[in-house]
């Protein structure tokens, strides 16, 4: 039995009940990797054909601009869904890199194997759908937020909802996401 994966069932089976049946089909389809701090899941450029479960440990996606700077875009720790959506689905390079920040345990299923699974059981297909939902919100509330609140309120938005990416994340990343400078960041963080 792969590493961390009983943990990750009762996890899907809260989002949607899964019969044996279907959990018995899904096993065999994943796999376990490991990465070290700084390691590439995905690379901006290739095609990425996997997703990720993160089991342990911390990811980001950033992708770098015109200019060669990082612009991060999305972090994921224990049992968030890392996967570079535009290769994923297109089959196309990956326009973004999915890196680790700490040494991280994930649980992989390749693309194809994820549509044969949907074919056959509708129920894991219902559950991926669910969890297609789940992201797309979780994007869309980002979205709003970075677009919507001045710096000390995003910055204060995260600490409020999402403390362990303060705690988790180095500021110079967190700054980028928020969209802001590392100065601003660091006078923001002072005034608490």
């Amino acid at each position: 039995m792969l590493p961390g994966l009983n943990k990750y069932l009762h996890f899907i089976q809260q989002i949607y009940p899964l019969s044996q049946e279907s959990l018995e089909a899904l096993a065999p389809f994943l796999n376990h990797k490991s990465f070290v701090k700084k390691d590439y899941l995905v690379k901006q450029g290739d095609i990425s054909n996997e997703l990720f479960i993160i089991m342990s440990g911390c990811v980001r996606e950033y992708f770098e601009d015109a200019h060669a700077n990082e612009i991060n875009t999305w972090f994921g720790i224990e049992n968030a869904i890392a996967v570079s959506t535009y290769s994923f689905f297109s089959l196309k390079p990956s326009l973004t890199n999915i890196q680790a920040l700490e040494d991280t345990e994930t649980i992989v299923i390749r693309q194809e194997d994820i549509q044969k699974l949907f074919n056959e059981f509708h129920e894991i297909e219902r559950l991926g759908r669910l969890l297609a939902e789940q992201y797309l919100v979780q994007i869309d509330e980002i979205k709003i937020i970075l677009q919507t609140l001045s710096a000390k309120q995003r910055y204060e938005y995260i600490l409020q909802h999402k403390p362990e990416l303060v705690q988790r994340i180095p500021l110079k990343y967190l700054a980028s996401f928020l969209g802001i400078k590392l100065e601003t960041l660091s006078r923001v963080r002072g005034q608490k």
